[in-house]
């Protein structure tokens, strides 16, 4: 389920030479804007240009997927592409006012990834059947989608602590978003760099977590019950 694709920056075929290389240019300067965000002071005005910057690269980077991923499909990268945007997306509306069209865009967000894990299933599940690919490496691919949605449920069953619960929220999503970023290009490029496919699997799992419980350690208690 982790395609080999390598970069050759000489030369973009198949794909369109502006989305390509539009791609990898804002792909890395968002990573960089994401550094910059994480760690820099939270509310400051160059935490929130770099996390506005990111966001925005995020997105962009999404759409470029989508048209290369039209030229040569590769699941893991669409539901990267597209679980990078949902993480965003919720990381920014976890600092908006609880008021009802915030609610309808978190729900939305919510639905909207259930069903690219449908998708996922769905492309997925098949190759499986037919013995092309072994289980674990869809059940892992899935495993941020699912620890994001279940972050959902968590967040919207304790709606009345929202305001204890949105800056923890915004960092875990922000930081999720991030791992996405860095493990999606890694997973086109891991056998040139000699990096073990299981490192690009499981990595995450234990990185994301590992960041969210440091940078939380460097916000003042209150910033989390405001």
């Amino acid at each position: 389920m982790i395609p080999v694709d390598p970069v050759d920056l000489t030369n973009p075929a198949p794909f369109d030479a502006l989305s390509y290389y539009a791609h990898i240019v804002i792909g890395m300067f968002g990573l960089l804007a994401a550094v910059v965000a994480l760690s820099t002071k939270k509310g400051s005005s160059i935490h929130i240009l770099a996390g506005r910057t990111f966001a925005t690269c995020i997105l962009v980077v999404a759409i470029t997927s989508l048209i290369l991923l039209s030229v040569r499909m590769a699941p893991p990268l669409l539901v990267a592409a597209l679980t990078a945007v949902y993480a965003i997306g919720t990381a920014i509306l976890a600092l908006k006012p609880a008021s009802a069209k915030t609610k309808m865009m978190e729900y939305g967000l919510f639905i909207f990834e259930i069903a690219v894990v449908a998708i996922f299933l769905t492309l997925a599940i098949p190759q499986m059947m037919a013995g092309n690919i072994p289980p674990i490496g869809p059940l892992v691919i899935l495993i941020i989608p699912v620890i994001l949605l279940a972050g959902d449920i968590h967040f919207y069953r304790n709606a009345h602590r929202r305001s204890a619960l949105r800056i923890r929220r915004h960092l875990a999503r922000m930081i999720w978003a991030f791992i996405i970023a860095v493990r999606a290009p890694l997973a086109e490029i891991y056998s040139q760099l000699d990096i073990p496919v299981a490192v690009i699997l499981f990595g995450p799992l234990v990185i994301a977590p590992a960041m969210i419980a440091v940078f939380r350690r460097n916000y003042p208690e209150k910033s989390r019950t405001i």
